[in-house]
């Protein structure tokens, strides 16, 4: 039994690779066919369902593979109760996998039962794509009852014992020998936890806002406290919410959103550029690079910390994307800054702040969303952002170089130095890298590709690079082919718990009445950017982004137009609060993409972040005193 389970877990993330590989071959096909003036039907939805496979069928390996990741605070600290900890934690999220897997198998089959197609040109039968979207949440939540029965019945201690990840330290032995008692006791605490939750949320009084919005923010922090899976207990939150704020079905609310979420086309451009990265992680490409760079950045204080920076910089204008940005610049980075003698604070905490940037620099899908809300023109708030881009990554440069005089003790052992000459034949091995960036950005920018169609461009470029160079084998292949399907799962599951924690946070009406409290005080145009920042920054331990600009803005730019406040300005000030958003817990996304790259307790993560959490706040300011850092090339270009 053991064999065939871990057989079908094994068997799904295979399946989730070629799903994977079909992205990249629908999107390739959609992009060559409109080169050539060709109609591919349906090729954006085929990607999207494809997209949705990947996330779905990738689950379990990911799940059983120790990549899914959580918070720990309570686990970490559990000591010989840890046992009792772990069964409490398997439970509920068993149960949120279960959840999801019955809805989802009943999504498919109303689909079938009512024959539903899609919208778009390809009419597919729904319950297609959507049998995938079932099998891979059927195959998840067995894999978690499969790790909680070994728990309850045998002394295995889960898929994340001590001593790997957040609970090194504890004791095996004795966490072993109390384990009967820890499992009756949890066992009972969880049945009896959920009992009085459901007759508790049920028995709501749906008019008592502030109580309802008090116990929705408590259990969000235990359950993330307490080590369910972030993206697990973000939809177990939303649930909760669900029920206690409205009268619509949990599961039908959730599936749908889930579904929505997981078959997105712009979805499809994050799992490619994480292969990408992936590709250049395991190659030698990664290591020429920084060969390349050594020699021109040691020079300056801070030494290779300014790779990460300069990496997140660049990568910011191929994808748009910070999880993208994050997951290909930090494969690059942390190992050979690590080999390096570089401090593990810094080399996180700059990668963290840097990688921000791919909201900023366009293209940016949070100033697409803001754009269209607003009604403002795309192209000028592209144009916005990069000035201040280019500005917020000289600062984060200046922090590094703060470091290195004030730090002293913590400077690793300078690289021996190297002639020009030499320096110069070293940066020869920054061609290749660079060759790619440039097919990436200028495929892009001349209107040859779209976003998506240029991290195929990116894919099949470093794939060629590193043929050429000799360093791809069947074996680097196959792995950044699963190592980009197990981080493209993580990032999937915890961006659906989000997308239905926000549906659940539009229905409390939390976001919209704290915009209208802010609203009644007639504030200054310089109070109420020191009113919104504050706002936002709240918001976004909640919420992502993009959530955060619609379910707001309704209420917000009708505020802004009154004080005068230029939109393309807010645009970008809306940007940079977003941007704290990502390295602010417990919902920023930035430190759990690091807590699966690195392993770290996510509030070790958090602690290296807040420097440069305190570098985006000063930025705010320098947009305050200098607002033509945003309104002058816009103005400036178009005018011309």
């Amino acid at each position: 039994m053991r064999s065939l389970l871990d057989g079908v877990y094994r068997l799904s993330g295979l399946a989730a690779a070629v799903a994977l590989m079909a992205i990249l071959g629908l999107v390739t096909a959609q992009m060559v066919a409109r080169w050539t003036g060709q109609i591919f039907p349906g090729g954006a939805q085929y990607a999207g369902y494809a997209m949705a496979a990947t996330s779905f069928l990738a689950l379990a390996d990911t799940f059983v593979s120790n990549s899914h990741i959580r918070v720990g605070l309570f686990v970490s600290r559990a000591g010989r109760w840890r046992r009792a900890l772990e069964i409490w934690c398997y439970t509920l999220g068993a149960a949120t996998a279960v959840f999801l897997a019955w809805y989802a198998i009943s999504a498919a089959r109303l689909s079938a039962k009512i024959n539903d197609i899609s919208q778009g040109q390809d009419a597919t039968p729904l319950w297609i794509p959507q049998t995938f979207m079932a099998v891979g949440a059927v195959i998840f939540a067995i894999a978690v009852i499969d790790t909680l029965t070994r728990i309850v019945v045998s002394d295995h201690l889960g898929i994340d014992p001590p001593g790997e990840g957040s609970g090194g330290g504890t004791d095996l032995r004795a966490m072993v020998l109390q384990s009967k008692v820890a499992r009756a006791v949890a066992v009972g605490a969880v049945l009896l936890a959920i009992y009085a939750a459901a007759q508790a949320m049920t028995g709501f009084d749906r008019d008592a806002v502030a109580l309802k919005i008090g116990i929705f923010l408590f259990v969000m922090f235990f359950l993330l406290g307490s080590g369910i899976w972030v993206g697990l207990a973000l939809m177990g939150v939303a649930y909760i919410g669900m029920i206690g704020f409205t009268s619509r079905n949990p599961g039908n609310a959730m599936i749908i959103t889930v579904w929505t979420s997981a078959s997105s086309w712009t979805l499809t451009a994050l799992p490619l550029f994480i292969w990408m990265g992936e590709i250049l992680y395991r190659t030698r490409l990664s290591e020429d690079m920084f060969n390349g760079l050594a020699p021109w950045l040691s020079r300056i204080p801070g030494g290779l910390l300014h790779t990460n920076v300069v990496g997140c910089t660049v990568f910011a204008a191929v994808s748009g994307s910070s999880a993208a940005t994050l997951t290909t610049v930090g494969k690059m980075s942390i190992p050979e800054l690590r080999k390096r003698g570089y401090p593990e604070f810094m080399t996180i905490g700059t990668l963290a702040g840097a990688a921000t940037l791919g909201l900023m620099i366009p293209p940016s899908l949070t100033l697409i969303v803001y754009g269209v809300t607003v009604r403002e023109s795309i192209t000028r708030l592209f144009m916005a952002g990069v000035v201040p881009g280019l500005v917020l990554a000289a600062m984060f440069m200046a922090y590094i170089v703060a470091w290195y005089y004030l730090r002293p003790s913590q400077r690793p052992e300078p690289d021996a130095p190297i002639g020009f000459v030499a320096a110069l034949r070293n940066s020869t091995l920054l061609i290749p890298v660079v060759a790619l960036v440039v097919v990436v950005i200028g495929s892009m920018y001349t209107g040859y590709a779209t976003p998506t169609e240029a991290a195929a461009f990116g894919v099949i470029g470093a794939l060629v690079l590193a043929a050429a160079q000799g360093s791809l084998s069947r074996e680097t292949f196959t792995a950044s082919l699963i190592g980009a399907t197990r981080t493209s799962a993580m990032i999937a599951l915890i961006l659906m718990g989000a997308a239905f924690l926000s549906l659940s946070m539009g229905f409390t009406g939390l976001p919209r009445a704290l915009a209208a409290w802010i609203a009644t005080y007639d504030l200054s145009p310089v109070a109420l950017i020191a009113a919104l920042t504050l706002f936002y920054i709240v918001i976004g331990m909640f919420l992502d982004g993009i959530s955060a600009v619609v379910l707001t803005m309704a209420i917000i730019e009708p505020m802004i137009r009154a004080a005068g406040i230029d939109l393309i300005w807010f645009g970008i000030f809306i940007v940079v609060v977003v941007e704290m958003a990502q390295i602010t817990p417990p919902i920023g996304f930035n430190l759990f993409v690091l807590q699966s790259m690195t392993k770290h307790d996510i509030t070790y993560i958090a602690r290296t972040a807040l420097p440069m959490f305190a570098i985006m706040v000063l930025m705010v300011g320098v947009l305050v005193a200098f607002p033509g850092l945003a309104t002058w090339l816009p103005n400036h270009l178009l005018n011309r």
